[in-house]
């Protein structure tokens, strides 16, 4: 099992906050049960952010403006298949954290007892490899903060972060997003699974 501490931004006292996490699991889940389903307010923006997973996943580079220079290229990085997109995942494991971190103003992967793989064990997704990577900003518009959060995950290429990692790994098949904003907060979440929807 592989854990890596949440990455945070200084928050100072600005009105613009930014900070991501993530953490990465390899462990044999077993006991499934029903999952709770979360709306998609912004099905449309999960899409841009698995779009721009992919660009970076098949070696291309996101720029600033949420263009993608090079997709499919392997020019950037090495080659890896596109993921699809998981919607039982994103319905039952993205969605839900990423507003119930939203709401509670948090950004990581577990409040009380809830965890990576008690979110996904609980929707009845008992894959032995997932991961999951958090983004949360106050202040963005969401489009900007998935752009953001997409680009700061990019840039751990330089130091092999978690978040570079998870995008990269070829051990992942699938992934739900997950978008939620509650005032100023908001969150995406991306849950990667080793298993085609």
């Amino acid at each position: 099992m592989h854990r890596a501490l949440p990455q945070q931004a200084h928050r100072g006292r600005r009105a613009r906050a930014f900070l991501i996490a993530v953490i990465t699991s390899v462990s044999l889940l077993l006991v499934p049960a029903a999952p709770t389903v979360a709306k998609a307010p912004y099905k449309d923006l999960e899409r841009f952010a698995l779009s721009l997973v992919n660009c970076t996943r098949t070696g291309g580079w996101v720029r600033a403006n949420g263009t993608c220079k090079g997709r499919g290229s392997g020019t950037h990085s090495a080659y890896r298949k596109p993921l699809k997109l998981h919607g039982g995942i994103s319905s039952a494991v993205a969605r839900p954290w990423a507003k119930r971190i939203a709401s509670a103003d948090h950004c990581g992967h577990t409040i009380g007892s809830s965890d990576v793989d008690g979110r996904f064990r609980k929707a009845g997704y008992r894959h032995a490899t997932n991961g999951e990577s958090v983004g949360c900003s106050s202040g963005y518009t969401v489009r900007q903060m998935v752009i953001r959060t997409h680009r700061m995950m990019q840039a751990e290429k330089s130091y092999g972060g978690w978040h570079w990692r998870n995008m990269k790994n070829g051990d992942f098949k699938s992934v739900g997003v997950g978008i939620a904003k509650v005032g100023r907060e908001t969150r995406v979440v991306y849950d990667f699974y080793g298993k085609k929807p």
